[in-house]
């Protein structure tokens, strides 16, 4: 062996030897965790009709910008004396509907000025309601066995049925009877007990001439033991 690798030989042992027996330094990085994701419901217009959605955003106490945002509109919202103001220059009638719906469920708005459009409550928007609507729970949201099915309705004799449905067997199936009758616009609410698992929650009016459903309403849910 040539002395020049006995030399490089013998500098890299003693390398070697530096290394195991120098402290290396300890580095601490922290990770930021995000917060759990938070379930708000929002109204949209599918086939000209308001239905409650079940959706997850991040967590924030601003929950009237971040429904909005689950809306696709990426507005900011204030809200002063019972009015939610909407930085929203242009809305069309479905996005005022939506926008209407999802803010005055929050117990903080009882009227919405957007698009300059002022003062609008649920009454303004009422071409969008469908003789029955399931506000609670929304669609996509994970339940208990027990849960309570709230909402409207305009329907004959102020009656309509409540059913829980998993491939195409009823679970669960009750009469419930709304405040009012058509054509006024009632509200309804009933408890309900289904076994946990995935299911089909529907509303509908029974026809008084077949029983037949008339203006149903279905909604999935996921139901927790």
């Amino acid at each position: 062996m040539s002395k020049r690798h006995l030399v490089l030989l013998t500098i890299a042992a003693l390398a070697a030897g530096c290394g195991s027996s120098a402290q290396q330094p300890t580095t601490t990085v922290r990770v930021p965790v995000s917060p759990a994701p938070m379930s708000l419901t929002v109204f949209r217009v599918e086939n000209g009709s308001l239905l409650a959605e079940s959706v997850n955003v991040p967590a924030t106490q601003a929950v009237a910008h971040a429904a909005l945002g689950a809306l696709g509109l990426g507005a900011d919202v204030t809200i002063d004396a019972g009015t939610a103001h909407v930085q929203l220059d242009h809305a069309t009638d479905v996005q005022v509907a939506e926008i209407v719906y999802t803010l005055t469920q929050f117990s903080s708005v009882q009227r919405v000025d957007v698009a300059g459009r002022t003062g609008l409550t649920r009454a303004d928007v009422a071409a969008f309601v469908p003789p029955i609507l399931v506000e609670k729970p929304a669609s996509g949201a994970t339940v208990g066995q027990t849960f309570t099915v709230s909402g409207t309705a305009s329907v004959f004799e102020a009656t309509l049925v409540v059913e829980v449905r998993r491939a195409g067997t009823v679970l669960s199936r009750q009469t419930v009877t709304a405040s009012e009758g058509a054509p006024a616009l009632g509200t309804f609410s009933a408890t309900v007990h289904a076994p946990s698992g995935n299911v089909t929650l529907a509303a509908y009016s029974p026809s008084a001439a077949d029983g037949s459903h008339q203006h149903e309403q279905d909604l999935t849910l996921t139901i927790k033991p």
